[in-house]
């Protein structure tokens, strides 16, 4: 790969990384929500969920929040590229000679920069509720982790921002299925807490498989499964979503890559 390759994956990086430092909202997502989801958990159901399983309702609840953060955060990166269909700018990437997946994965790039600084805050705050890591091997695993959630379930929202029409089309739908996902899983109560016909959903719920994964790197507990639904989903979301994305942005794709209007 050429240096002029890397200079256009680096200058999308540092753009999309820029626009999170002046939009607050990205901030408020990323940060805000998950940490008062936080309190309010854990002042709500610390006492059911103990009564289920040995153990601080906090170490079960920071990987959760974490996942939470990557999903909603990813919303203004979503949003971000709709505005450039929107504003004309994609069609004027197009024009350069530039690979067509650098616009994308730059947005990933500093996607996962994000995610990264929210786990910071969430792991900070989550410790003072008596959050902690069993090992420092396990810490940094949950870090990888994270950093793959991130690179995965950005792709769900560039994919959809890709094809939307207008951006009501896409925010709202967006955030509702992450917060199926995030309700839906293992993150905030334990898998037996489910009736038995809904267990085998919430287990292989993508959600599920990065909060069980993280759960499990900072317990030291069992990560044969959790890591294997994790990876499998993670290439899923990744082949399928980024190469949808790619291709829609391409030109010469049926023509025209298509741009959203409103």
């Amino acid at each position: 790969m050429s240096s002029s390759i890397y200079a256009a994956y680096a200058a999308f990086t540092g753009r999309s990384a820029r626009r999170f430092v002046r939009k607050p909202e990205i901030i408020i997502n990323t940060v805000a929500f998950p940490v008062l989801l936080l309190g309010t958990m854990l002042a709500v159901f610390s006492s059911a969920v103990e009564a289920f399983e040995d153990g601080d309702y906090a170490q079960r609840l920071v990987p959760a929040l974490v996942v939470s953060g990557i999903m909603f955060g990813s919303t203004g990166t979503a949003v971000g590229l709709f505005t450039d269909l929107q504003s004309g700018f994609m069609q004027r990437i197009r024009s350069m000679p530039v690979p067509s997946s650098a616009p994308l994965v730059g947005l990933v790039l500093a996607e996962v920069v994000r995610a990264l600084a929210a786990v910071g805050v969430l792991v900070g705050v989550g410790y003072v509720a008596g959050f902690r890591f069993d090992s420092f091997v396990g810490a940094i695993g949950f870090v990888i982790v994270a950093a793959v959630a991130a690179v995965s379930v950005t792709w769900i929202g560039l994919a959809m921002a890709t094809g939307a029409k207008t951006q009501e089309a896409l925010a709202p739908p967006l955030g509702a299925l992450f917060l199926v996902l995030l309700f839906f899983s293992q993150g905030l109560v334990p898998l037996e807490a489910y009736p038995g016909w809904a267990q085998p959903l919430v287990e292989f719920n993508p959600a599920s498989a990065y909060v069980t994964s993280l759960d499990g790197l900072a317990r030291g507990g069992e990560l044969a499964g959790p890591l294997l639904r994790a990876g499998i989903w993670s290439v899923l979301l990744v082949v399928v979503l980024g190469t949808v994305a790619i291709r829609r942005l391409r030109p010469g794709e049926s023509g025209e890559a298509p741009v959203a209007v409103a």
